[in-house]
């Protein structure tokens, strides 16, 4: 059976030269391929092209309509991975996309792997400002906190422009914010101290995050703690920055004949998203 690759993307990036794609029956390798150059979908050239032997009754290949499992080989970490999405092409009606094997048939495929992560965010009773560093599976608000609206320990999540996502008289919810963005920050209150698990792909670094002239909400989509200081001292060298808070209060600002830029944030932290006050328009990146 022959499978030409014309895509491969494993944590949001092409394959790379020297990376392998092999193609299983059950435990069994029945075909692998390494790559001379990375694959452009624009560029026909460069597709991969596999091959998969049929077990000739040695046990040496696939078993015919055996379900067809492909593994990547990441040779920078040196690591082995099952690919968990597999987009069979149907340009032409020969191409076989049931995902089995078949002798002599052809499958066109686009394969992408993306490493699932899970983050727990603590909030304590009242109000939190939170933010995210995955891209949540589903990013509708209302879908991220549902375990805290069943439980009636949500009151309501605000983002930097007012809109809510928020209980109904008739005790449904009315979600006016919408998805998550991995650029924004919200304000989230709860009855008492509960968690949300978010499960998703890790939002890439360095990510730009625009800023309105005024307060805005900004996410913090980092694994690990930074100084504040230095996350916002872009915005001081542009003489942008006007104020920085967070959920309790304590901030980042220029007290300056006491002592100018003064930093009583600390650290950002994961999970936490920060109030920034910028005097015009202008632009924060994170790293």
């Amino acid at each position: 059976m022959n499978f030409m690759i014309v895509s491969a993307v494993l944590e949001n990036q092409p394959l790379s030269v020297d990376d392998e794609l092999a193609v299983f029956s059950g435990t069994k390798c029945v075909g692998a391929a390494k790559l001379t150059k990375a694959i452009n979908p624009a560029d026909k050239t460069t597709f991969l092209s596999l091959s998969a032997s049929q077990d000739d009754g040695s046990g040496n290949g696939f078993t015919e309509n055996d379900t067809v499992i492909f593994k990547i080989w990441d040779n920078k970490n040196l690591k082995e991975v099952v690919a968990k999405s597999v987009v069979y092409r149907k340009d032409i009606s020969t191409w076989l996309t049931t995902g089995r094997f078949s002798a002599s048939a052809t499958s066109v495929v686009e394969i992408t792997h993306n490493t699932e992560l899970t983050q727990t965010i603590q909030f304590i009773k009242g109000n939190n400002l939170f933010s995210t560093y995955i891209i949540p599976t589903n990013p509708d608000l209302s879908v991220v906190f549902k375990s805290l609206c069943d439980s009636k320990l949500l009151l309501k999540i605000q983002d930097e422009v007012g809109n809510t996502l928020a209980p109904t008289k008739t005790g449904g919810w009315v979600n006016n914010i919408g998805s998550i963005k991995k650029t924004e920050g919200y304000l989230v209150s709860v009855s008492s101290n509960c968690s949300v698990q978010i499960n998703g792909q890790m939002i890439d670094l360095p990510l730009d995050i625009p800023l309105n002239a005024g307060w805005n909400f900004i996410s913090f989509p980092s694994l690990t703690e930074q100084n504040a200081m230095t996350v916002v001292q872009s915005l001081i060298d542009q003489n942008k920055l006007v104020k920085v808070q967070d959920e309790l209060g304590n901030s980042i600002e220029n007290l300056k004949r006491y002592g100018g830029w003064k930093n009583g944030i600390g650290n950002f932290k994961p999970g936490k998203a920060y109030k920034v006050n910028v005097s015009s328009a202008c632009s924060l990146t994170l790293r």
